[in-house]
């Protein structure tokens, strides 16, 4: 038997789980693993919480042995007692042998005969221990064993030859010396658990502290928990001790508790880690506490020594709260370091200090160079370092953290380095903190000028100037930038004079002088000898002066640039996403227009600049603009009035002319031209003082359009004649052609044909020279709500042979070639389901149907699409039972009233647009504009139908969006007309048909919802089709739901029995048995 004084059986207990244990089952699951390895080590640094972590195995369905081992277990014959004991614990079968050798050695004394009977522990273990029945043999503490006594190597000889079903997990401290380690780690036979694994992760965090310690964490708690602590399982405890204190501490001061001297935390620490080491590592360990990140290397420079190598290599093995960085860095834990330094005196920590700046300094490291200055309180050298790295740092983005390092500098220091003060203006610029950077510029200024620092005042000089580019007020701009220019050219820097060319050039820009811009561009580029430029400046020359589609392809070529090497400093209204928003708006893109619009608006966002974001604002105003509808407009006005919101905020008035522009717009489209002219008042306003006149043109554009939709055309001339001399002067031949398109709409409404000829020439010419054709071919920014009102221009300059080539390619492009007549607008009918009928945007109400018989006769003309019928044969489907003289009366006075619904301003015995008539015949126009939803219905059915007989899963969204257009039976309000039931029929057919072929692919892609969704709307509308039935139970059965699809066959049989007296399929019969099987 065993010595009772030897066994203790409190270590061979897992520790029970305390009330405020977390479970975390992502850890147990990773211990878990263990069952696919022979040995599993887990190493961490003490209070990692490995014993707890553990412990939650014997929670789990399988069979553990557990062994806490202290110093005293170096005993082989303790080790080996325990280790018996535990086994037999957990395998009542297990013989004696193993236990009588060990007793024959008890008697006879000696050496302990640890081979033979591990040996026999392992045979037996083979014998007693079931297949398929994995055991666990976790030894907690196993750093207590010594590296190279009998215990570790009976431990690696068990380990070696244990059966596959024994799983050994060993928690530790430091790293196992185990002889055969390495070969089984060659074997892929060692999982191996680190500390990064066993800290808490911030979900763990926070359910630790809401479920066990009763206390909700804010997002900001939380956070600091993660960046102090990192997971640290003590120190999570010990926090939440410190808050239950009678003091009542708050949670930052229960954190900040740990790092004291007198803290729970450090006394454990001095206890468990520091008094554990040796005096040289001590004394490392306070030293190099300085560095955040440590290389040997940098080491030996702070110590004056050349082992630090050896001895970060001994912090790896032994986890002294150490983590390997990679490429030779390493790190201590956060709160370890601070604990650290606690250490060193004043004198002491700045002289450390000094010799890690010094070698930073040396080895190109300027960042972590500035950080140690200034921990030394090396100021000068700390200032003396920023003032060349600031440059770079404003343009990366770096804001936040130069504001932090300028900021910890004094007064008298700051005022010594003009360049500093700049860099403090840039920041604040960035930042739209328009006010608070002139401040800082026209300081560096003053202390430029007394110092005599020219580099320096050109370059303050040149900071306020960009002020009143990014809130473009090009007036007070000049002067400043001629002044900077005039210095720089004594200067040997022709980077900072091309600089400030392209801010000159972009001021002239703003002014509206876009040949000078393009001057001082030229200057650019020679000064940086045809080298790479900013896009910025040359995309708004070609934005100002119309040559949008390349100004397009620049941008998206920076923008995908610009997403794999991110900018991080913001750009005022200079930001390419934006300003390729504002391009697609111009070209009819909605969609991506509001894609980058948002992105845009969230880079805003995310560099904390309101000035960016309230550009992104607007551009998403645009872009919902670009709808011309009640939703739309409504969505503008929200995103223009919140970027007034930002201007206000940031008092740059110069921002609210965009919105203004947007508004105007927003309100005038809709009819509300007192507020469109208020708005737009305030913009011209806004626009003259900053000398803008390309704004103000489109600014006017928009208030001529507004007043001629609402049929002002005095009031449309004024404003629409000085937009475009506004835009000619400007240079800009895209807002020219609008304001001459606007023109040209308002002399075909008064029938001015000789300055619609005379204009509509120079429009064309204009948009076929630019490559305008989208504002004739999509809805356009500054376009009209519906495009079709443009097509009878077309009409009219191919008739009078303006352009006429170019008319006849747009109408083309429309497919409208073959028109003669268009009244402006096209014609859409839904005739699947309610019968609903728009001319342009605007719903016809049922109302103007004055006469059932005229409605009758178009819906005649509906079901007939294609054909031309005669007059008799009209006249005997609408009046069966009339003479027929008076069916012939009757017949005229109903098509008369049905022309005056489809063309109300048609002229008195004019031919009409859409109704074709020839002698005797009627029928719809085949060139017609018109849409019909059944037309449209069956175009998209045919193209899916093509598409699935070779990819059905490539046909799933053009049938979803045929399908989409049924909303219910052809004409299904008019059931007794008998001239319409063999057109429902036949499109119900296509419909279930169609339906059934989404359903087949839905379920051979496995999308069962729905697929389910598609077969129960098949079978609302033919409650027979059995192919439905089938379809609808793999989807039933597919989701899991057995019982669902087993019912959808009775369901099936059923209705079939009752409609038809019929059985359902074999194949339906055999899908139910096969259902019906797999559940049993």
């Amino acid at each position: 038997m065993y010595p009772p004084n030897l066994i203790i059986r409190t270590k061979l207990a897992p520790p029970r789980p305390q009330k405020y244990t977390l479970p975390r089952p992502r850890l147990t699951q990773r211990l878990l693993e263990a069952r696919d390895y022979r040995l599993t080590i887990v190493q961490a640094g003490p209070g990692y919480g490995k014993s707890t972590a553990l412990s939650a195995l014997a929670g789990e369905p399988l069979s553990l042995i557990w062994y806490r081992l202290d110093a005293e277990d170096r005993d082989p014959q303790r080790f080996l007692t325990h280790l018996l004991h535990g086994f037999v614990m957990a395998l009542p079968r297990l013989s004696d042998a193993p236990l009588a050798v060990l007793e024959e050695w008890s008697s006879n004394r000696g050496v302990v005969p640890w081979t033979a009977v591990t040996d026999s522990l392992i045979n037996e273990c083979s014998r007693a221990i079931p297949p398929d029945y994995p055991l666990f043999l976790v030894l907690d503490d196993v750093h207590q064993l010594q590296q190279t006594g009998d215990s570790i190597l009976i431990l690696d000889r068990l380990t070696g030859l244990a059966p596959d079903n024994l799983h050994i997990i060993l928690a530790t401290r430091h790293p196992v010396a185990m002889p055969t380690l390495l070969n089984w780690r060659v074997k892929g036979q060692v999982l191996e658990i680190e500390q990064v694994e066993l800290a808490f992760t911030p979900v763990e965090i926070d359910a630790l502290f809401r479920t066990r310690y009763g206390h909700d964490l804010t997002l900001e708690q939380a956070a600091l928990l993660v960046e102090k602590l990192e997971g640290w399982p003590i120190a999570l405890q010990l926090v939440w001790k410190n808050l239950q204190k009678d003091n009542g501490a708050t949670f930052a001061e229960a954190v900040a508790q740990l790092s004291g001297s007198t803290g729970d935390l450090f006394a454990y620490l001095t206890q468990e880690v520091l008094a554990q080491q040796p005096a040289d590592i001590r004394a490392f360990l306070r030293l190099t506490s300085v560095l955040r990140q440590m290389t040997a290397g940098r080491c030996d420079y702070v110590r004056n020594a050349h082992d630090s190598q050896q001895i970060l290599n001994y912090l790896l093995e032994n986890g002294l709260f150490v983590v390997d960085a990679g490429e030779g860095q390493v790190r201590y834990h956060r709160l370890f370091r601070e604990l650290l330094t606690q250490q060193l005196s004043t004198a002491e920590a700045q002289a450390a200090h000094r010799r890690a700046a010094a070698y930073a300094q040396e080895h190109g490291e300027a960042e972590t160079a500035v950080y140690h200055w200034l921990q030394a309180a090396a100021f000068p050298e700390a200032a003396t370092l920023l003032t060349v790295m600031g440059q770079e740092m404003v343009r990366n983005g770096r804001l936040d953290t130069l504001a932090g390092w300028i900021g910890a500098l004094p007064a008298d220091t700051l005022a010594n380095q003009p360049p500093l003060l700049t860099y403090l203006g840039d920041i604040a610029r960035l930042h739209s903190r328009f006010e608070a950077a002139l401040g800082w510029y026209q300081q560096a200024e003053k202390r430029s000028r007394l110092l005599n620092d020219i580099p320096a005042l050109s370059q303050a000089l040149r900071g306020q100037a960009r002020v009143y580019l990014d809130t473009v007020n090009p007036n007070q701009a000049e002067q400043l930038l001629q002044e900077a220019l005039s210095l720089a050219d004594g200067q040997d820097d022709r980077e900072s004079r091309a600089r400030l060319c392209e801010l000159l050039a972009e001021n002239l820009l703003n002014l509206g002088r876009p040949e000078e811009a393009r001057q001082y561009q030229a200057q650019v580029h020679e000064l940086r000898q045809e080298g790479p430029t900013q896009v910025e400046l040359p995309v708004r020359i070609l934005l100002r002066t119309g040559r949008l589609a390349e100004a397009r392809q620049l941008l998206e070529e920076q923008a995908e640039k610009e997403r794999r090497e991110p900018v991080l400093r913001p750009r005022a209204h200079r930001e390419t996403l934006l300003l390729l928003s504002l391009i697609l708006a111009y070209q009819g893109e909605q969609e991506l227009a509001m894609q980058t619009a948002v992105e845009g608006t969230e880079r805003g966002r995310a560099l904390h600049s309101d000035f960016v974001t309230a550009v992104g604002y607007m551009r998403q105003g645009h872009a919902w603009t670009l709808l011309k509808n009640e939703t739309g407009y409504r969505e503008a006005t929200r995103c223009h009035e919140e970027a007034i919101r930002f201007s206000d905020r940031l008092d740059v008035p110069r921002l609210k002319v965009e919105a203004s522009w947007g508004l105007c717009q927003a309100h005038g489209f809709r009819g509300d031209l007192d507020t469109a002219v208020q708005v737009a008042t305030q913009g011209i306003e806004i626009a003259r003082a900053a000398g803008d006149e390309w704004i103000e043109a489109g600014i006017r554009v928009v208030m001529g359009a507004a007043y001629l939709l609402a049929n002002q055309p005095h009031e449309a001339a004024g404003w629409l004649a000085q937009a475009t001399t506004g835009f000619h002067a400007c240079g800009d031949p895209y807002g020219e052609a609008v304001a001459r398109l606007w023109q040209c709409l308002l002399w075909r409404q008064t029938g001015d044909d000789a300055r619609l000829r005379r204009d509509i020439a120079i429009l064309l010419k204009l948009c076929q020279a630019h490559g305008y054709d989208m504002l004739f071919l999509r809805s356009t920014l500054l376009g009209p709500p519906d495009i079709h009102v443009l097509v009878p221009l077309l009409l009219f300059a191919r008739e009078t042979r303006q352009e006429s080539a170019y008319a006849e390619n747009l109408l083309a492009q429309l497919g409208l070639s073959a028109l003669e007549l268009h009244p402006g607008y096209q014609l859409r009918v839904q005739t699947l389901g309610a019968f609903r009928l728009w001319r342009g945007a605007e719903e016809v109400p049922h109302r103007e149907w004055q006469r059932k018989k005229a409605l009758q006769l178009f819906l005649l003309f509906l079901a007939h699409h294609g054909q031309v019928l005669h007059r008799e044969q009209i006249c005997d489907l609408l009046w069966p039972e009339m003479a027929s003289d008076d069916a012939v009366r009757d017949f005229k006075i109903a098509y008369s009233a049905m022309c005056a619904v489809l063309e109300p301003g048609r002229k008195r015995h004019a031919p009409s647009a859409f109704i074709l008539r020839k002698g005797v015949r009627y029928g719809l126009r085949p060139e017609a504009d018109l849409w019909l939803d059944a037309a449209e219905f069956e175009r998209l059915l045919a193209q899916a139908d093509r598409l699935f007989k070779q990819d059905p899963v490539a046909a799933i969204p053009h049938y979803k969006r045929g399908l989409s257009l049924y909303q219910g039976d052809y004409l299904q309000a008019y059931p007794y007309y008998d001239w319409a039931s063999a057109e429902q029929e036949r499109l119900r057919a296509l419909y279930l048909r169609a339906a059934a072929r989404l359903a087949q692919a839905l379920v051979a892609q496995e999308t069962w919802e729905e697929a389910a969704q598609v077969c129960q709307a098949i079978l609302v509308r033919d409650d027979g089709a059995e192919e439905a039935y089938r379809l609808l139970m793999l989807a039933h059965a597919g989701q899991g739901n057995r019982t669902q699809a087993l019912h959808t066959y009775e369901r099936c049989r059923e209705t079939l029995r009752h409609k038809w007296g019929v059985e359902p399929m074999p194949e339906t019969t055999q899908l139910y048995e096969t259902i019906r099987q797999t559940g049993g």
